[in-house]
């Protein structure tokens, strides 16, 4: 680890002081059986398995098993998580969805901070930590969150509720609900995938949000709204969205410019670089050479609609991204490219992100209270010191 980055020590008011990078970068401050990257930072692991392999093969209830159980389920186990997630998406408190009525129009993040904060008034008001009352909350999150901000997004723009239907399956309902329309089997499997992808990424900002949260040994549901907080920024959950967009800006001026998008894209990138603006969708904290998610989302990106001409374009984005600031392009790239596909509306990409990644929160808040220590760091105070008070007649005259 450079110098500029390295941990150092510094004597404190109480003792030794271990002074990290900002933002916590390269600091280790837990262990986790859930998720990580392995040791030579090649893949993502899901309780063993790698999160290629697991996103391109198991569906939705296969993964949630593996995360909240610690491993793939057999026929019986398999039957019962279907079971359960199906049900409860079903059963959200009607006035849940009442109160969602009166949420001014947003971005729809807020929606679910809002309703699962509620769902908490419901559910978590005499919280326990006894194994099935925590599994069974976090199944009953997983389910529900879709709906809260599928409902909460139609009301807001239709003044509707496309209600859940518990004989479909959990992805293809939840893509039916953000959509509006019954989508087809490769639709559902694609959109499917990307929940998946989406379950844990190690002690991302939003995962780590809710580990200190568990940690006060609040409720699930609070912990779960803090996460939802902290996915909501650009540098974390909000990403696909940014990077979406700019791909259709990037369309609308080649079509100005009478130039096909994929020979105009380099133009582009190069023309925000010379401006020192952001390329969204490129690059990542631990994924330095190429980001593993992606290949799968490829996969299915290419079986949709313009498949093939958007990974050229996207391809030929990666070039140059490489070639000028060697970064590789993130999940982030592909999903909104991917979602654009399938006609989701660019504002419920980052609640789709949480719609995944509720699978991997739940079980990290389940890890961190059956293993619990308080997490509360220990500031450096770089500030004034010696000022005394003054009463207003004399502080203001200065």
């Amino acid at each position: 680890m450079s110098k500029e980055i390295a941990c150092k020590e510094e004597e404190g008011p109480l003792g030794k002081l271990i002074v990290v990078p900002k933002g916590l970068y390269n600091v280790v401050p837990d262990t986790t059986t859930i998720s990580g990257v392995d040791p030579k930072g090649e893949h993502t692991i899901y309780r063993g398995y790698t999160i290629a392999d697991i996103g391109e093969h198991a569906d939705f209830y296969e993964a949630a098993h593996l995360f909240l159980y610690g491993k793939l389920p057999c026929e019986e186990e398999y039957k019962e998580i279907k079971k359960k997630i199906d049900t409860y998406r079903a059963q959200i408190p009607e006035k849940v969805l009442d109160a969602l009525r009166y949420v001014p129009k947003t971005h729809p993040m807020y929606y679910g901070a809002y309703g699962v904060t509620l769902l908490g008034q419901y559910y978590g008001t005499d919280w326990r930590f006894d194994d099935d009352f925590l599994y069974e909350h976090a199944l009953r999150l997983i389910a529900q969150l879709p709906v809260i901000f599928t409902a909460g997004w139609h009301l807001a723009n239709e003044g509707t509720i496309i209600r859940p239907d518990p004989n479909l399956s959990h992805g293809k309902d939840v893509l039916r609900m953000i959509v509006g329309r019954m989508p087809s089997d490769l639709e559902a499997r694609a959109f499917e995938s990307t929940l998946v992808l989406y379950m844990d990424h190690g002690f991302n900002a939003s995962t780590f949000t809710v580990r200190v949260i568990a940690s006060t040994l609040s409720d699930m549901y609070s912990a779960i709204a803090g996460g939802i907080g902290a996915l909501k920024g650009p540098l974390h959950g909000g990403a696909n969205e940014r990077a979406l967009k700019m791909l259709l800006d990037a369309k609308a001026r080649a079509e100005a410019a009478g130039k096909p998008l994929e020979e105009y894209i380099e133009e582009y990138i190069l023309e925000k670089l010379a401006k020192k603006e952001r390329i969204m969708g490129f690059g990542h904290r631990v994924y330095k050479i190429h980001d593993p998610r992606t290949d799968v989302a490829a996969k299915f990106i290419k079986q949709l609609k313009d498949g093939e001409w958007w990974l050229k374009v996207m391809k030929k984005a990666e070039e140059v991204m490489w070639r000028e600031k060697k970064l590789p392009a993130n999940i982030d790239f592909y999903t909104g490219v991917l979602y654009y596909q399938l006609g989701i509306p660019v504002p419920m990409f980052t609640p789709i992100f949480a719609m995944g990644r509720i699978v991997g929160w739940t079980t990290h808040y389940i890890e961190q209270v059956k293993n619990n220590r308080l997490i509360r760091p220990t500031e450096k105070y770089v500030g004034p010191t010696g000022l005394k008070y003054e009463p207003m007649e004399v502080r203001c005259k200065k």
